[in-house]
């Protein structure tokens, strides 16, 4: 027969595991992100770019992240840009597992020549990512590839830009292609230098939380100097 003393210990160790305890983010969430990016073309091959992002997520009633990002792009020729950004990221544990975050990232996009009115672009990132996670601190590296198609239309002297990415990665903590995105949206002209870009996006994760992730974004893009800015999403 268990012993008072020895029901008690077992009691109070049930308690300070219980408080141990972090609450793990949902397995599916949805989420609206905003983003403001700016692209200066400084000369005829060289730009620099810069954009800031938030995300409200469980059902777009809590914070989810807020990230910041500058780099720049050079373009030897109009098929081929060769890129080198830095991002920091802050976010809420709850929802992510994760605190933050510094990103050094790299990326060449190659466009092929226009076929039937279709832009198609291929974007190649590898990334490394210095990660503070509840559990202490980690360092992954991580791979990104990111097909784009656009097929602008004109209405009214207007251009408007239609397009569908699909992007896959590859964590090199896991050593496997682990998260998919697929986005749908269109790009508005606002003004002379300004363009809107609505998008859908749906996330599938086979490792991390939330598994799948739906995301209704907004971007609002400044283009100085005859620059150009394209899907600036983290």
């Amino acid at each position: 027969m268990i012993q008072r003393w020895q029901f008690i210990i077992c009691f109070l160790a049930l308690i300070a595991v219980g408080g141990r305890v972090t609450a793990q983010p949902p397995p599916k969430d949805f989420q609206q992100w905003t983003n403001l990016a700016a692209a200066w073309q400084v000369k005829p091959k060289l730009t620099i770019t810069t954009f800031g992002e938030v995300h409200f997520g469980n059902n777009v009633t809590q914070f989810d992240l807020e990230l910041v990002s500058a780099g720049a792009t050079y373009s030897p020729t109009r098929w081929v840009s060769l890129g080198a950004s830095y991002l920091y990221l802050r976010a809420n544990p709850k929802l992510t597992g994760l605190k933050h975050e510094n990103r050094i990232y790299a990326e060449i996009t190659f466009s092929a020549p226009e076929f039937h009115h279709l832009l198609i672009s291929d974007r190649v990132r590898p990334e490394l990512r210095w990660e503070q996670l509840p559990s202490g601190a980690t360092f992954t590296q991580r791979y990104r590839n990111r097909v784009a198609v656009e097929r602008p239309i004109t209405i009214r002297e207007k251009e408007y830009s239609p397009f569908v990415m699909w992007e896959k990665f590859y964590n090199t903590n896991v050593e496997a292609w682990s998260r998919t995105r697929y986005y749908s949206g269109v790009t508005v002209p606002v003004a002379k230098a300004k363009s809107i870009q609505f998008y859908f996006m749906r996330q599938n994760d086979r490792d991390a939380r939330p598994f799948h992730k739906n995301v209704i974004g907004v971007s609002l893009m400044f283009h100085l100097g005859g620059a150009r800015v394209n899907h600036p999403q983290e």
